[in-house]
């Protein structure tokens, strides 16, 4: 009886991260937060487990639980670079590029001999040299193209009718310039748009928390509304 009451005995925290682990290592990254989330009920001030816990998330490309985890266990432990360094790996998942070298940075600060680290700023700063060097060339282009097809509507618009709009010269240059800057701009947003994180960390949509039950529950019953009549019967009958 004894040795039955053993074998069902619940699992340990560090059970649980070794399961946890053997996970991650055979790819089962949603049984690897299973077995994490249930090693920090036991034990919520384990910040290894969150930092592993981010790392399956990471991997199930869950960018804002990802990153939910790596600030609790930045929280938990601020001089452990193994938690920077979850947040920067998030943060450049999510193109977050100028988040991700501070936060590379105050890991490799904790941890000034961590080759891996020098690396991973390298890379993120030839990452954002490159990003930039792509939006200039982007809003060039739609500058020389904006350039362009003015130039050609004023050619038409001189050739092909008899008396032109833009007879001017210089109305000619100024509008053909309009519309290059016109490019211009079209490029530069097109590339602050590119440039922003997409849907990656935002919540997720569904929890599993049925919200309309929970209004229902905190906001107090409307009161029937009565006609003037109705409500001088229902006084006199004491009902109101």
């Amino acid at each position: 009886m004894e040795e039955s009451k053993k074998g069902a005995q619940s699992p340990s925290v560090e059970d649980l991260k070794n399961k946890g682990n053997e996970c991650v290592k055979d790819g089962k990254f949603i049984e690897a937060v299973l077995h994490y989330t249930q090693a920090i009920k036991m034990d919520p001030n384990n910040y290894v487990l969150y930092s592993n816990r981010s790392f399956a998330f990471l991997k199930l490309d869950q960018h804002y639980l990802s990153l939910q985890d790596a600030n609790e266990t930045v929280r938990l432990q601020p001089q452990w670079a193994k938690g920077y360094f979850r947040r920067a790996e998030v943060e450049a998942a999510s193109e977050l590029y100028d988040e991700a070298l501070i936060s590379y940075t105050r890991a490799l600060q904790l941890d000034p001999h961590n080759t891996k680290l020098m690396e991973s700023i390298k890379n993120i700063s030839e990452t954002q040299k490159k990003k930039y060097r792509d939006s200039q060339n982007i809003m060039w282009i739609c500058s020389c193209v904006g350039l362009i097809f003015g130039i050609v509507i004023v050619i038409l618009d001189y050739s092909l009718t008899k008396t032109p709009t833009l007879s001017n010269p210089f109305s000619m240059v100024a509008f053909s310039m309009a519309l290059s800057g016109i490019g211009w701009m079209a490029g530069k947003a097109a590339t602050m748009m590119g440039s922003s994180p997409g849907k990656s960390l935002l919540p997720p949509e569904d929890l599993g928390v049925n919200n309309d039950d929970s209004k229902e529950k905190d906001t107090p019953t409307e009161k029937k509304k009565y006609s003037k009549a109705q409500a001088r019967h229902r006084y006199k009958q004491g009902k109101l």
